[in-house]
């Protein structure tokens, strides 16, 4: 099957080459295998297994599209209706198995967080001023008929029913938890040090697990009111949380990272999700916790958000078994065979994740967040929606067909497209086919050319949407009585970059002496030069970026940063002239690094320049190399020291007085000292106080006075470090 794509792309690349202008030699391709790869793009009516499989996704029907942006709290009662709560208005809805969906109840608070039934009665928890309402089935009910229990936080996060009937009520802004009699007799049972409980759930054994905030702890209280910390999550928020029939507590955590800690050893799952790679779906911060669980995140928000979920056994072992590093998760529910559901946010996505800990993206939905999932005692789910809220069903039958969009592949220039191709599966009447549209901006607009028409053949098909240098691949699935699903496994195309010149950031004269001898090797005889160093070879280039500096006195280095669009292979050339000469001359060709050292001794001193050449020679044919050149700033070559002139001896009262001239033909002087008669050596200032021109004057006075023979030397030192030397003997 792999033959014939390879085929037909090579017959379109050689149209290409005929064709194009300068395109780039090597074709480049994109290929989709992974679970991460599909996930990065949109995706629409379609599942995608941990093994980078996609296929149609469950059939997921709207029941109730409700009036309340944020829908946060659901409950369902022993007849199959789905209870639905949320913001910015406190009202409760009971939605029928038909859809239909009628309000029930409404509490003066702004918002509810959380519902509860028993055989008889709804039960509301409302925000902020927080109280529990109790609403018998069938009744109409005012709000102020129904108080049931008024404890004295702002929130009233969750609530859950022992088998006693007792409730339980989860508050902040103080973490405290309340035991409610069922005459709404209330007691404080567990009075956390935390500003929220979050979460509670009951054990089959009576044991409250809680979940809280800020520090995302996760407990287990007695029924004596006794708490044990089952796990101090990295992440500041428990979100969600869940107890299986066998007991295993399963934990979601959201928000921002706290400390750096040790954390449980993550499961084969995790571990290669790590290898692969995991980018994230999306970044952002929260103001406060009621920010953190029910608003959208704010665009280019600032603190990284995190998604991880924990499963803490029996024996109290605690495993990571996946972390997303750009979702929030927001609920939990069972799915039989040891499998649970995730609702997410801000994609609204909804994951299946087995007893490994391996995650498949179930299906998404429109709206931003899948904020409760709920399911009955039929085993129907309902997932409930916030930005907007609605109440969906999740079928046991497929979509009839499904999509996901790639994200925008950026192929770095204008770029000629190839083939695409694909492997699929197919059962039944289903299928695959692809689109694909192209455009010059990052991001799609009404300057993109269209979709274009379908790609069927998936052993490969020229792609026919224009040159550009970015690209988008939408791949539909279909099938005709929504139970067969075909399986993508595979999809990549290919494309011809147009060929670009490199484009040379910058040229850069080191300071004398600095060279870089590591990875260095033997330049070629074609330089000017020749071999006239002691080392016998007149420069070095290193092979990569810039290596470990060393200092040599003699010695000059030129280096250089080159950007090449296309990713080719890039060799350099470099070219030097005099302040005044006309013509270029070669230092050294064939250069692949990004560095050359070269020993500057072997040019007379003056003023220079040095011309960078970089050729895409490596990687393109000859008729398509491209070449640019860069000159660098003027430079210095001085090897010469100082030069000491007139010296003259005169006596001056009871000193003995020496005036002399220092001068360097190209560099302004460092120090000068000077000895006599073998003394040590003594620093000496110019006349004017600052050693600073090429040219100073000096007068050195001595006291006493000299007599008889003598001799003096004076030592100059300029800039770069060249040194000169004057003698005089005299006679006094």
């Amino acid at each position: 099957m792999r033959n014939k794509p390879i085929k037909n792309f090579l017959s379109i690349a050689a149209v290409l080459v005929v064709c194009a202008t300068l395109p780039a030699s090597t074709p480049k391709s994109k290929t989709f295998r992974t679970q991460q790869d599909y996930e990065s793009g949109e995706v629409k009516g379609v599942s995608i297994n941990y093994n980078g499989e996609v296929s149609l996704a469950p059939r997921i029907d709207e029941l109730h599209a409700s009036s309340l942006p944020f829908l946060w709290a659901s409950a369902v009662d022993s007849k199959g209706n789905v209870y639905a709560a949320g913001g910015n208005s406190g009202e409760v809805y009971k939605i029928d198995r038909n859809g239909n969906a009628t309000k029930v109840f409404e509490v003066p608070e702004v918002h509810v967080y959380c519902l509860a039934v028993d055989k008889g009665n709804l039960y509301v928890g409302s925000s902020p001023q927080g109280k529990v309402y109790k609403v018998p089935f069938g009744k109409k009910v005012n709000a102020s008929e129904a108080v049931f229990f008024v404890p004295e936080e702002v929130y009233i996060w969750s609530l859950v029913l022992d088998a006693q009937g007792n409730l339980f009520v989860a508050t902040g802004e103080k973490g405290n938890i309340y035991k409610v009699s069922k005459k709404g007799e209330g007691q404080l049972f567990y009075a956390s040090d935390e500003a929220h409980v979050r979460k509670i759930v009951m054990t089959q054994a009576g044991d409250l697990i809680a979940g809280t905030a800020n520090n995302g702890l996760l407990l287990r209280i007695s029924p004596q009111g006794k708490a044990f910390v089952l796990y101090d999550s990295p992440l500041v928020e428990i979100t969600a949380l869940l107890v299986s029939a066998e007991g295993f507590v399963y934990a979601a955590a959201t928000g921002e990272q706290k400390t750096l800690r040790a954390a449980p050893a993550p499961s084969r799952t995790a571990q290669k999700n790590a290898e692969s790679g995991d980018k994230g779906r999306g970044q952002g911060d929260e103001d406060d916790v009621l920010e953190l669980h029910l608003q959208p995140l704010p665009a280019g928000g600032g603190s990284k958000q995190f998604g991880e979920v924990y499963q803490i056994a029996p024996d109290g072992v605690v495993r990571t078994y996946q972390t997303l590093k750009s979702e929030r998760i927001y609920s939990m529910e069972r799915a039989g065979a040891g499998s649970i559901l995730l609702g997410t946010g801000d994609k609204g996505r909804l994951y299946k994740m087995n007893s490994r800990g391996e995650m498949t993206l179930l299906s998404a939905v429109d709206e931003m967040q899948i904020t409760a999932l709920q399911r009955n005692s039929e085993n129907n789910v309902y997932i409930i929606t916030s930005n907007p809220g609605k109440v969906y069903l999740l079928s046991a039958g497929k979509n009839k067909n499904g999509h996901f969009i790639s994200q925008v592949i950026d192929a770095g220039v204008t770029s000629h497209w190839g083939a695409i191709s694909w492997e699929t599966n197919k059962a039944g009447s289903s299928g695959v086919s692809a689109v694909t549209r192209s455009g010059n901006t990052d991001k799609p607009d009404k300057t993109w050319s269209d979709w274009s028409q379908s790609y069927t053949m998936s052993a490969g098909q020229a792609i026919k949407s224009a040159s550009a240098r970015y690209l988008q691949v939408k791949v539909n699935l279909t099938s005709s009585n929504g139970e067969d699903s075909p399986v993508l496994r595979e999809m990549s195309f290919s494309y011809l970059q147009r060929n670009v010149p490199p484009q040379i950031k910058q040229v850069r004269i080191h300071p004398p002496g600095e060279y870089y001898p590591e990875s260095a090797s033997k330049t070629k005889s074609n330089s000017i030069m020749g071999n006239g160093s002691e080392e016998g070879q007149n420069g070095f280039q290193s092979q990569s970026s810039l290596s470990r500096r060393s200092n040599k006195k003699g010695y000059r280095s030129v280096s250089w940063v080159v950007h090449d669009d296309n990713g080719d292979e890039l060799s350099y050339s470099v070219f030097f002239r005099g302040e005044y000469d006309k013509n270029w001359r070669t230092l050294a060709e064939d250069l692949t690094g990004s560095v050359y050292s070269w020993d500057s001794r072997l040019m007379p001193d003056g003023r220079y320049f040095i011309r960078l050449e970089a050729r895409d020679d490596r990687s393109n044919p000859p008729a398509m190399v491209l070449a640019v050149e860069r000159v660098s700033e003027p430079f210095v070559v001085d090897n010469t020291g100082p030069a000491v002139s007139g010296i003259k001896v005169s006596q001056r009262g009871d000193a003995t007085v020496i005036s002399l001239t220092v001068e360097d033909a190209m560099t302004k002087l460092k120090s000068v000292e000077y000895g006599v008669n073998a003394a040590e050596w003594e620093l000496v200032y110019p006349v004017d106080g600052i050693c600073d021109t090429r040219l100073e004057r000096f007068e050195i006075t001595i006291s006493p006075r000299l007599s008889g023979e003598n001799s003096i030397v004076i030592k100059a030192l300029d800039a770069n470090g060249n040194i000169g030397f004057g003698t005089h003997n005299f006679k006094l």
